[in-house]
């Protein structure tokens, strides 16, 4: 996981810039998010989290955000953040399912029968409250976890139209984790690559087929290269860490800063899951029907459902022996808290609605709220 030599001279200045020189008035921190700028995560959720840090702290803690991969790619950013290259960053535990594996152990059970907005609150509750493996795991790196969400329900793109099971047949999908697993089950074949990545290989002919959610047809590009949606869902994933802090500037921060992060980290989960994941993935989705000519293609259902039953019945002992031969001493339990959080979570936002002050007031409530500041 090797830093290309201009990002790491990049990050390297704007860490010397925080560390060295007299002391400051103000903590200066680096969020490198790797998504292009677009995103609905750099455009609205991280610059309304961090002006509201800045605001609390009276000025003491400003972070700026580096979006589009300037600083560390997808894969790079474990590392520069435990580093301190940078301070923050988004984390995707299939890209590095050796460095957190307990936390892939979630991310890779796919979810079927749930949507974005309890899968959200059941992840986060899961990861920060009751997977001791998956904070020790992170304390090794340097790195703390907060705030994160699942995607929305996944869609296949193609570059050609996907009715059937039968066409999918030998085709090249991006697929990670436990989607990985779904699409070789079906007679495709699964491609290890990351979301920018995917983009050149759907335009060169090396995908076939891009497994997403529909935000991504638009934010990516993949609309461009990708003109057919097959109309059925194929479940959802998570939880993305959308603010994987260096811990050793964690370590700097008073308990009233670390409670702020807290409280925004309750914000940045549910900003992502309504605003992000449910109101702008359906909005990307009309626009690029009416702007790029995309296409909403008939599934034929009974196929994806024999494949969704089959998978979901093996899929618990896979992510079990994936996750034992990376070193997860109890992945069981983990998958097992995970389920039983799903069915809570379903409960808990019924009265949700799209309304993300309250889904916010309640990840706080049931997760961030009950933190030991001292252990995280």
């Amino acid at each position: 996981m090797a830093l290309s030599r201009s990002s790491t001279l990049a990050a390297t200045a704007l860490a010397v810039a925080w560390t060295s020189g007299p002391a400051q008035a103000a903590m200066e921190l680096v969020h490198g998010a790797w998504p292009p700028a677009v995103v609905y995560m750099n455009r609205e959720t991280l610059p309304k989290a961090f002006k509201q840090i800045e605001t609390e702290t009276k000025g003491e803690i400003k972070w700026k955000l580096v979006p589009g991969g300037q600083l560390a790619g997808p894969k790079e950013s474990f590392q520069a953040t435990g580093d301190g290259l940078i301070h923050g960053a988004l984390g995707i535990s299939t890209y590095v399912p050796n460095l957190v594996p307990s936390l892939n152990t979630i991310y890779s059970y796919i979810v079927f029968d749930n949507d974005v907005i309890p899968a959200t609150g059941a992840a986060m509750e899961t990861l920060t409250l009751q997977c001791p493996s998956c904070l020790e795991e992170f304390k090794k790196i340097n790195i703390v976890p907060l705030s994160g969400w699942t995607s929305s329900n996944y869609y296949l793109a193609c570059r050609t139209e996907i009715k059937s099971l039968e066409d999918l047949k030998g085709k090249r999908v991006r697929g990670t984790g436990g989607n990985a697993d779904l699409w070789e089950m079906a007679g495709a074949v699964p491609v290890a690559a990351t979301l920018p990545e995917a983009v050149t290989l759907l335009q060169r002919g090396g995908l076939d087929c891009q497994h997403g959610v529909f935000d991504w047809l638009k934010t990516f590009g993949y609309a461009d290269f990708a003109k057919f949606v097959t109309d059925y869902p194929l479940g959802l994933t998570g939880p993305a860490v959308g603010l994987m802090l260096n811990r050793t500037a964690w370590s700097k921060m008073t308990a009233d800063q670390k409670n702020i992060h807290l409280k925004q980290a309750a914000y940045i989960s549910a900003a992502q899951a309504i605003g992000d994941f449910t109101i702008a993935n359906e909005e990307a989705l009309k626009q690029v029907i009416s702007q790029k000519g995309v296409k909403m293609v008939k599934a034929e259902p009974a196929g994806f459902q024999s494949l969704i039953k089959k998978f979901d019945m093996l899929q618990r002992r896979n992510i079990i022996e994936s996750s034992k031969k990376f070193g997860v001493a109890d992945p069981e339990s983990i998958v097992n808290t995970y389920v039983k959080n799903l069915k809570k979570w379903e409960g808990l936002t019924k009265d949700v609605g799209r309304d993300i002050d309250k889904l916010t007031d309640l990840i706080w409530r049931e997760v961030y709220s009950k933190v030991d500041i001292n252990k995280l």
